[in-house]
């Protein structure tokens, strides 16, 4: 790992921004983690401010990803995608 841990984003930030990346759009982010558009705006600066980076651009409909936003919401969408599978498979053996 490059980073010590504590230097990660949180797993909050990270579902918001995944959602808003996904969905394109703070709103539907929001209805689908059942928190408010502003608390998933924040989420999203938040995470923007800790990384020292501008993922998202707002729009007056939605938002648009920089080009960071968009190779960063490939790789959180892949290890999501990999701890779920992880997760699953615990209840496995």
């Amino acid at each position: 790992m490059s980073q010590p841990r504590r230097l990660l984003p949180s797993m909050p930030l990270l579902a918001a921004f995944e959602a808003a990346a996904r969905h394109r759009s703070i709103s539907a982010a929001a209805g689908e983690l059942a928190l408010t558009q502003g608390a998933v705006s924040r989420q999203v600066k938040a995470l923007e401010t800790q990384l020292g980076v501008r993922l998202i651009e707002r729009r007056r409909h939605g938002i648009a990803l920089t080009p960071q936003g968009l190779a960063f919401a490939d790789d959180v969408r892949a290890v999501l995608a990999l701890l779920a599978d992880a997760t699953g498979r615990l209840g496995q053996n």
